[in-house]
């Protein structure tokens, strides 16, 4: 041992952990710049369009049918999500599951031209779609009796309570707008 390590004492230090990097949570902004948009249902699904508020909290603006669109004034800084309205299943629009508006120009002319989003299914792993159709087609109190691996089968549960948990969400804003 060397006079610093006496010195120092015995090494107490543990090992580092690694730090996780959270993302930014996503939220709206303050922000002047218009954006007008037409949100187009591109699925066979509803589809629920969601606002990200000024804390980050989900505001479900509207519910689509398929082909159905809506016209959206917003503002650039206000992202959206979209979601399938029956389970909670992630939609994308343009490759992305984040809407970030793009600003109006106002050389563009008068009246606006409304940019075009079309909402879509991603490509879900075969993995994931299967584990879909599994929680939608199987009673939550049979998957124990499946015999399918007990990972498979703790990844049906979550995505049952994640489903459930959407739809007890959902009736609830639905209730406090109505």
């Amino acid at each position: 041992m060397s006079a610093t390590d006496q010195a120092d004492g015995p090494s107490t230090s543990r090992p580092q952990q690694p730090r996780r990097h959270n993302p930014p949570r996503l939220q709206s902004g303050r922000s002047q710049v218009h954006s007008f948009v037409r949100f187009v249902n591109q699925t066979l699904r509803k589809v629920d369009i969601v606002w990200l508020n000024y804390e980050g909290a989900r505001v479900r603006y509207k519910t689509l049918q398929p082909d159905q669109f809506v016209d959206v004034n917003t503002f650039v800084g206000h992202p959206w999500i979209f979601r399938d309205a029956d389970t909670g299943d992630k939609l994308m629009v343009q490759l992305q599951e984040v809407f970030e508006p793009i600003g109006y120009n106002i050389n563009e002319g008068w009246p606006p031209q409304r940019r075009v989003v079309r909402i879509s299914i991603p490509v879900y792993s075969l993995q994931q779609r299967c584990l879909q159709i599994l929680r939608d087609m199987v009673p939550p109190s049979r998957v124990e009796s499946l015999d399918i691996p007990l990972t498979l089968k703790q990844e049906i549960q979550e995505l049952v309570a994640s489903k459930s948990s959407y739809n007890n969400n959902n009736s609830k804003s639905h209730q406090n707008s109505t």
